[in-house]
Protein backbone atom coordinates (compact mmCIF):
# COMPACT_ATOMS: atom_id res chain seq x y z
CA UNK A 1 0.00 0.00 0.00
CA UNK A 2 3.13 2.45 0.22
CA UNK A 3 4.10 1.85 -2.88
CA UNK A 4 0.47 2.11 -4.22
CA UNK A 5 0.29 5.89 -2.09
CA UNK A 6 4.15 6.56 -3.48
CA UNK A 7 2.67 6.36 -6.98
CA UNK A 8 -0.06 7.58 -6.76
CA UNK A 9 1.10 10.60 -5.07
CA UNK A 10 3.85 11.31 -7.52
CA UNK A 11 1.18 11.10 -10.75
CA UNK A 12 -1.58 13.56 -9.07
CA UNK A 13 1.12 16.13 -8.45
CA UNK A 14 2.80 15.97 -11.48
CA UNK A 15 -0.76 15.97 -12.97
CA UNK A 16 -1.69 19.23 -11.06
CA UNK A 17 1.58 21.13 -11.72
CA UNK A 18 1.48 20.30 -14.96
CA UNK A 19 -2.13 21.42 -15.15
CA UNK A 20 -1.97 24.49 -13.54
CA UNK A 21 1.19 25.52 -15.14
CA UNK A 22 -0.21 25.04 -18.72
CA UNK A 23 -2.85 27.38 -17.63
CA UNK A 24 -1.48 29.74 -15.65
CA UNK A 25 0.94 30.47 -18.38
CA UNK A 26 -2.08 32.04 -20.20
CA UNK A 27 -4.28 32.91 -17.69
CA UNK A 28 -6.35 35.18 -19.88
CA UNK A 29 -7.12 32.53 -22.54
CA UNK A 30 -8.69 30.14 -19.19
CA UNK A 31 -11.07 32.87 -17.92
CA UNK A 32 -12.53 33.04 -21.15
CA UNK A 33 -13.11 29.36 -20.97
CA UNK A 34 -14.39 29.85 -17.32
CA UNK A 35 -16.53 32.94 -19.09
CA UNK A 36 -18.14 30.35 -21.39
CA UNK A 37 -18.80 27.89 -18.67
CA UNK A 38 -20.42 30.54 -16.50
CA UNK A 39 -22.88 31.48 -19.64
CA UNK A 40 -26.20 30.98 -19.24
CA UNK A 41 -26.32 28.45 -21.78
CA UNK A 42 -23.97 25.83 -19.23
CA UNK A 43 -24.11 26.66 -16.16
CA UNK A 44 -26.38 30.09 -15.67
CA UNK A 45 -23.61 31.80 -13.40
CA UNK A 46 -23.19 34.78 -15.70
CA UNK A 47 -23.03 36.93 -12.41
CA UNK A 48 -19.37 35.62 -12.06
CA UNK A 49 -18.25 36.78 -15.43
CA UNK A 50 -16.89 40.06 -14.49
CA UNK A 51 -14.58 38.06 -11.87
CA UNK A 52 -13.36 35.15 -14.46
CA UNK A 53 -9.74 36.54 -14.56
CA UNK A 54 -9.01 36.57 -10.76
CA UNK A 55 -10.88 33.30 -10.30
CA UNK A 56 -9.08 31.84 -13.23
CA UNK A 57 -5.83 33.56 -11.54
CA UNK A 58 -6.68 32.19 -7.79
CA UNK A 59 -7.82 28.67 -9.26
CA UNK A 60 -4.76 27.49 -11.26
CA UNK A 61 -2.08 28.87 -8.34
CA UNK A 62 -3.77 27.02 -6.11
CA UNK A 63 -3.97 24.30 -8.42
CA UNK A 64 -0.12 23.90 -8.60
CA UNK A 65 0.61 24.63 -5.58
CA UNK A 66 -1.35 21.73 -4.39
CA UNK A 67 0.64 19.51 -6.53
CA UNK A 68 4.21 20.44 -5.16
CA UNK A 69 2.29 20.36 -1.59
CA UNK A 70 1.59 16.46 -2.27
CA UNK A 71 4.85 15.82 -3.58
CA UNK A 72 6.71 17.36 -0.66
CA UNK A 73 4.15 15.86 1.82
CA UNK A 74 2.98 19.59 3.51
CA UNK A 75 0.14 19.59 5.34
CA UNK A 76 -1.11 15.67 4.10
CA UNK A 77 -4.60 15.93 5.45
CA UNK A 78 -5.55 19.77 4.53
CA UNK A 79 -3.81 18.66 0.70
CA UNK A 80 -5.89 15.58 0.17
CA UNK A 81 -9.14 17.56 1.29
CA UNK A 82 -8.06 19.82 -1.36
CA UNK A 83 -7.39 17.73 -4.16
CA UNK A 84 -10.68 15.50 -3.52
CA UNK A 85 -13.09 18.46 -3.62
CA UNK A 86 -11.25 19.92 -6.76
CA UNK A 87 -11.62 16.62 -8.49
CA UNK A 88 -14.74 15.99 -7.64
CA UNK A 89 -16.19 19.45 -8.89
CA UNK A 90 -14.10 19.06 -12.06
CA UNK A 91 -15.43 15.36 -12.82
CA UNK A 92 -18.80 16.59 -12.43
CA UNK A 93 -18.41 19.60 -14.64
CA UNK A 94 -16.48 17.52 -17.29
CA UNK A 95 -19.11 14.95 -17.36
CA UNK A 96 -22.06 17.61 -17.20
CA UNK A 97 -20.08 19.07 -20.44
CA UNK A 98 -19.97 16.11 -22.31
CA UNK A 99 -22.95 14.94 -21.86
CA UNK A 100 -25.23 17.79 -22.28
CA UNK A 101 -22.56 18.72 -25.14
CA UNK A 102 -22.45 22.29 -23.59
CA UNK A 103 -18.49 23.06 -23.67
CA UNK A 104 -16.72 21.22 -26.30
CA UNK A 105 -13.08 21.64 -25.23
CA UNK A 106 -13.12 21.50 -21.15
CA UNK A 107 -9.44 23.79 -21.23
CA UNK A 108 -7.97 21.26 -18.82
CA UNK A 109 -4.51 21.79 -20.59
CA UNK A 110 -4.82 24.87 -22.29
CA UNK A 111 -4.49 25.16 -26.24
CA UNK A 112 -1.34 22.75 -25.45
CA UNK A 113 -3.20 19.22 -25.53
CA UNK A 114 -6.75 20.06 -26.47
CA UNK A 115 -8.96 17.40 -25.14
CA UNK A 116 -12.97 16.75 -25.63
CA UNK A 117 -15.29 16.60 -22.51
CA UNK A 118 -15.22 12.80 -22.51
CA UNK A 119 -11.87 12.54 -22.86
CA UNK A 120 -11.98 15.17 -20.13
CA UNK A 121 -14.22 13.44 -17.76
CA UNK A 122 -12.19 9.95 -18.17
CA UNK A 123 -9.20 11.51 -17.37
CA UNK A 124 -10.48 12.99 -14.57
CA UNK A 125 -12.03 9.87 -13.30
CA UNK A 126 -8.55 8.05 -13.11
CA UNK A 127 -7.60 10.90 -11.23
CA UNK A 128 -10.07 10.60 -8.82
CA UNK A 129 -9.41 6.63 -7.95
CA UNK A 130 -5.82 8.10 -7.38
CA UNK A 131 -6.64 10.76 -5.64
CA UNK A 132 -8.94 8.09 -3.10
CA UNK A 133 -6.49 6.24 -2.56
CA UNK A 134 -4.21 9.23 -1.30
CA UNK A 135 -7.54 10.40 1.00
CA UNK A 136 -7.58 7.04 2.69
CA UNK A 137 -4.24 6.82 3.52
CA UNK A 138 -3.22 9.94 4.23
CA UNK A 139 -1.16 8.65 7.27
CA UNK A 140 1.43 7.22 4.87
CA UNK A 141 1.93 10.29 3.28
CA UNK A 142 5.38 11.25 4.70
CA UNK A 143 7.32 14.50 4.06
CA UNK A 144 10.42 14.27 1.88
CA UNK A 145 12.12 17.35 2.80
CA UNK A 146 12.96 18.70 6.26
CA UNK A 147 9.37 19.70 7.01
CA UNK A 148 11.24 23.28 8.34
CA UNK A 149 11.78 24.36 4.74
CA UNK A 150 8.23 23.11 3.30
CA UNK A 151 6.50 26.51 4.17
CA UNK A 152 9.55 28.11 2.28
CA UNK A 153 8.89 25.73 -0.40
CA UNK A 154 5.07 26.73 -0.39
CA UNK A 155 5.63 30.43 0.31
CA UNK A 156 8.55 30.56 -2.78
CA UNK A 157 5.88 28.59 -4.85
CA UNK A 158 3.12 31.13 -4.46
CA UNK A 159 5.19 33.96 -5.16
CA UNK A 160 6.95 32.87 -8.07
CA UNK A 161 3.27 31.88 -9.54
CA UNK A 162 1.96 34.91 -9.21
CA UNK A 163 4.85 37.17 -10.52
CA UNK A 164 4.54 34.46 -13.59
CA UNK A 165 1.17 35.06 -14.03
CA UNK A 166 1.82 38.96 -13.43
CA UNK A 167 4.49 38.95 -16.55
CA UNK A 168 2.60 36.78 -19.18
CA UNK A 169 -0.63 39.38 -18.62
CA UNK A 170 1.69 42.23 -18.95
CA UNK A 171 3.38 40.65 -22.19
CA UNK A 172 2.68 37.20 -23.93
CA UNK A 173 2.45 33.48 -22.80
CA UNK A 174 6.07 32.03 -22.71
CA UNK A 175 4.99 28.91 -24.36
CA UNK A 176 2.34 30.28 -26.68
CA UNK A 177 0.15 27.50 -27.93
CA UNK A 178 -2.47 29.80 -29.64
CA UNK A 179 -3.60 29.63 -33.04
CA UNK A 180 -3.09 33.34 -33.32
CA UNK A 181 0.89 33.28 -32.21
CA UNK A 182 3.63 35.47 -33.33
CA UNK A 183 4.61 33.84 -36.55
CA UNK A 184 1.51 31.91 -37.36
CA UNK A 185 -0.36 33.48 -40.62
CA UNK A 186 -4.29 34.11 -39.57
CA UNK A 187 -5.67 33.86 -42.49
CA UNK A 188 -4.11 31.13 -44.05
CA UNK A 189 -5.04 28.89 -41.13
CA UNK A 190 -8.41 30.23 -41.57
CA UNK A 191 -9.08 28.19 -45.00
CA UNK A 192 -11.03 25.60 -44.75
CA UNK A 193 -8.99 22.17 -47.05
CA UNK A 194 -10.66 21.01 -49.90
CA UNK A 195 -11.64 17.51 -48.02
CA UNK A 196 -12.41 18.97 -45.09
CA UNK A 197 -16.45 17.66 -44.29
CA UNK A 198 -19.21 20.04 -46.13
CA UNK A 199 -21.73 22.07 -44.40
CA UNK A 200 -24.76 20.78 -44.27
CA UNK A 201 -27.85 23.04 -44.41
CA UNK A 202 -31.45 22.67 -43.16
CA UNK A 203 -34.23 24.85 -44.20
CA UNK A 204 -37.21 25.21 -41.91
CA UNK A 205 -40.33 27.08 -43.37
CA UNK A 206 -43.00 28.59 -41.01
CA UNK A 207 -46.71 29.67 -42.89
CA UNK A 208 -49.34 32.10 -40.90
CA UNK A 209 -52.67 31.39 -42.20
CA UNK A 210 -54.98 34.93 -41.31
Amino acid sequence: MKLLVGISRVLVGVLFIFSGFIKLNDPLGFSYKLQEYFSPEVLGLEFLVPYSLVIAIILVVFELVVGIMILIGYLPKFTVWSLLLMIVFFTFLTFYSAYFNKVTDCGCFGDAIPLTPWQSFIKDVILLIFILILFFNRKLITPVLNPISHRWIIFLSFMLSFWFCYHVLMHLPVLDFRAYKIGNNIPELMEVPEDAQKAVYEYEWTFLHN
